[in-house]
């Protein structure tokens, strides 16, 4: 670890120096601002190619040789407040000019969507995006149309509109498939849709946020729309639901923990459209039914899937780190439970996210844990503080910092990026080190007394 004044904020600006250093693209006829997914640290270098997937991600949801900014969604805040937190405006004017350059060079110009989240990127050495991934999907982490919007309104808002394409037809709250074809503007057929639950959430969170900034009731419509998809089909006596409508496997009619994302949605978008009640009381009701029924006293734990009854559907319990792609969702879930005990002042969200903290700090790490785990959970310690200042967290904050940066740094102290495992030479976008750099970033703060202003929720 760094020794002296501000170690955590030290760490976070040499990656971000690194980053500006090595990873923007620089191959091809054309030179970008955009940063690459894809980073050796033994070299420094940008691989377009032959570097091999970290255990459960799939090739085809990578941006070797290339950049998606879903992918970096974290990092750009972490490079706004860092410019804040400075004083130096170059990493503002990076996130600026990836963002301004993404929203011009990476837009359907069928039918407004990017090419980003789970499939889509923008290939360096083609200096054009790599269409034969074909399909839009956004992911689960939330979108920065925030972030977008400052930079350029109306293309924001035309990524936005572009959601309506995912569904069977141009009418709120029909149902959608996750992928949406990035060339064509077509809606979606229903054959081999698989309307996951988390997308509903997704995309009434981002209709909310366009309806926040225009006021135009059309936007307010197909939030409501997505907002009542799968509420429409909970058990009304439980208000579980299940995790995909029409999909044939028997696990997708089981409720799971992304009722937890879908009722995180749907809460931030009633704090988008306050005047909306019914966007809060849902979202509030699917993350309280998923902790009432999910959780097992007996055996000090959460199950992974219900019946919607509220019955178990199996004894398996959510392990608390993650390792690979559709792994446990149990910190994520600690960091839910902390934003309802934030905006709602709820007690027992509270006892929720205190209980997911514990569970994390008494498990032992693995050493393949991927490093998204690590920073979900320093931001977990990081909210329960603001929460609770006096509550021992800020230490138990320090403990996981200093793990992290132990196993996960690549480099030297002068130069180096967070890599995806421990002793991999890799740096990957997808494997979320933003969450780490965001939780270096507020500990900072907080051992200055301070406090990190923006919205650093999932």
């Amino acid at each position: 670890m760094f020794g002296g004044e501000r170690p955590w904020l030290q760490r976070v600006r040499i990656f971000a120096n690194t980053l500006l250093a090595t990873g923007v693209d620089r191959l091809g006829a054309k030179q970008t601002p955009a940063w690459a997914g894809v980073i050796d640290t033994r070299n420094w270098s940008v691989p377009g190619k032959d570097v091999p997937a970290a255990p459960g991600i799939r090739e085809s949801d990578r941006a070797v040789g290339g950049a998606n900014l879903y992918h970096d969604s974290v990092t750009l805040r972490v490079f706004l407040a860092l410019s804040e937190v400075t004083g130096d405006a170059k990493y503002r004017r990076a996130a600026n000019e990836y963002m301004g350059w993404f929203l011009e060079a990476c837009q359907s110009a069928a039918n407004g969507l990017l090419a980003w989240g789970e499939h889509l990127y923008y290939s360096f050495e083609r200096d054009a995006v790599a269409v034969e991934r074909k399909n839009h999907e956004l992911l689960e982490w939330t979108a920065p149309w925030d972030l977008l919007w400052a930079v350029n309104r109306q293309a924001t808002a035309r990524a936005i509109d572009g959601l309506r394409y995912h569904h069977f037809e141009d009418r709120p709250g029909t149902l959608y498939n996750r992928h949406a074809t990035w060339q064509r503007a077509e809606h979606q057929k229903r054959e081999g849709a698989q309307p996951w639950i988390k997308h509903s959430g997704a995309y009434a969170h981002a209709f909310a946020y366009l309806y926040s900034k225009t006021h135009e009731q059309r936007w307010l419509d197909w939030a409501r729309g997505d907002a009542g998809i799968y509420w429409s089909r909970r058990d009304e006596k439980t208000d579980l639901t299940l995790s995909c409508i029409d999909d044939p496997r028997p696990g997708s009619k089981l409720a799971s923990g992304g009722q937890a994302l879908l009722g995180y949605w749907l809460r931030k978008a009633g704090a988008l459209a306050p005047a909306e009640k019914e966007f809060s009381a849902r979202g509030r009701a699917f993350v309280k039914a998923w902790e009432k029924y999910s959780y097992d006293q007996a055996r000090g734990g959460w199950r992974t899937a219900l019946n919607l009854d509220g019955s178990a559907a199996g004894q398996q319990l959510a392990a608390p780190w993650q390792f690979a792609y559709g792994e446990s969702e149990l910190l994520p879930y600690g960091r839910v439970a902390a934003y309802l005990a934030q905006v709602d002042r709820d007690a027992s969200m509270l006892a929720t996210a205190k209980r997911v903290a514990g569970t994390a700090a008494a498990a032992e790490i693995p050493a393949g844990a991927s490093i998204e785990g690590l920073g979900m959970a320093l931001n977990l310690m990081m909210d329960l503080h603001g929460l609770e200042p006096k509550g021992g967290w800020l230490k138990e904050a320090e403990r996981c910092a200093g793990m992290t940066v132990d196993r996960y740094w690549g480099g030297s102290v002068e130069k180096g990026l967070f890599v995806r495992m421990p002793g991999d030479p890799y740096y990957e976008s997808k494997t979320g080190p933003g969450f780490v750099l965001a939780g270096l970033l507020r500990l900072d703060a907080a051992q200055m007394g301070k406090s990190l202003a923006g919205d650093w929720t999932l």
